[in-house]
Parts: structure tokens; sequence; C-alpha cells
């Protein structure tokens, strides 16, 4: 077992993110540094992927803990948001059983795709489509923390604005939602392709 593999930046950077994600639920009812701490653990995100690339460093641990780390401060954040925040939470978790057990190729798409799929999911989400989507999924919990919070309001943000950024946002989550749902779908049939299924038995 390659447990260097554990050593690696990336995956340091991942530790740190955990880190400052228990520090800002800790500081939940703080709006001020609840937001500082989760945004530096959110924006690390996009350095540990760039880590990876520069030293050389990728491995299939570090792909699976980049998502876990999103999906638990994340769905943290989601739950404490709401009683009905673990729904979000589940659909998330179950598009990462569907979409993770392709291995670290997960986000190539296929001919028979839908048009939306294919754009969503193209240059690894590095277009304005998948910034558009991506924005929803991670940034409308985090507005939604401050609008709820009051911190918004208290940095005196006009409301026409605050409520203009969540119909954004939302219509970005709501595009990932149809992507969720259309990776839930691909891997349930899947499990329901007998062939498939027998030519992994022999």
């Amino acid at each position: 077992m390659a447990t260097d593999i554990l050593f690696f930046i990336p995956n340091i950077i991942g530790y740190i993110r955990i880190g400052l994600a228990l520090i800002s639920f800790i500081l939940w009812n703080h709006p001020f540094y609840f937001l500082l701490f989760y945004c530096v653990s959110v924006s690390l995100d996009c350095v540990d992927g760039y880590a990876a690339r520069k030293f050389q460093q990728t491995s299939k641990f570090g792909a699976w803990f980049d998502v876990i780390i999103d999906l638990l401060s994340r769905g943290f954040l989601w739950c404490g948001l709401s009683k009905w925040g673990y729904i979000i939470v589940m659909l998330e978790w179950m598009t990462f059983v569907s979409t993770h057990s392709k291995g670290p190729n997960w986000k190539e798409t296929s001919k028979d795709f839908p048009a939306l799929i294919k754009s969503v999911m193209a240059g690894g989400f590095y277009t304005p489509l998948g910034m558009f989507v991506i924005s929803g999924l991670h940034v409308l919990p985090i507005w939604l923390y401050g609008l709820q919070s009051g911190y918004l309001d208290s940095v005196n943000l006009p409301v026409i604005i605050q409520m203009m950024v969540v119909l954004v946002l939302i219509a970005g989550r709501g595009v990932c939602c149809i992507v969720e749902l259309f990776y839930n779908k691909k891997y349930v049939e899947f499990l329901l392709d007998e062939k498939t299924e027998e030519a992994v038995k022999s």
C-alpha cells in the first residue's frame, strides 16, 4: 500500500481544508468568521488540483479525497441551513457513488449523452456553463447562510442584489440537479444491465 500518497502536497492541503471547515462550523454563530474560514477552505479546492498537476502528485486517493471534503463540508452547511438540507446532501452523495464508480475519468462523457450534460461537463467544468453550474453547487449554500445569518444586510448589500444573486445561483443549482439526476439514472441502468453483470463475472 502506497501510504506516501497520504503525504502528497495536494492531500496535505486537503487536511488543512478539513481543519478550516471544522473551525468555521465551531464559529457558526459568528457569520464573519464562519464565512472567512469556510470560504478559505472552499477556495483551497482550486489550489490542491493545481498542486497535484504541478508536482505530478495526482492519485486516485486524491481525486476521491477532494470530493469527500467537498461533500462533508457542504453537507454540514446544508443541514445547518435547513432541516430539508439533507435532501440535497443525499442527492450529492448518490451522485458521488454514481460517478466515481467510473474512477478518475468520471468527468468524461459519451456520445449518447444529452447536449446539456456534455456542455456542462466539457473541459472539466471550465466553460461558462460549467462555471455557472459549479457556482450554484458551491456558492448557493454559502450565500443562503449569508442571508439567513443577516451578514449580507450587515454589509449593506441591497436586498435587490441579494435576491438577484439567489435567483442566479438557484438556476445554476437547478441545472446541476438535472446533471446529478442524469448520472444517477445512468448508474441505475448500469446496475440493471444483466449483460454487463455477466461480463463482469466472466
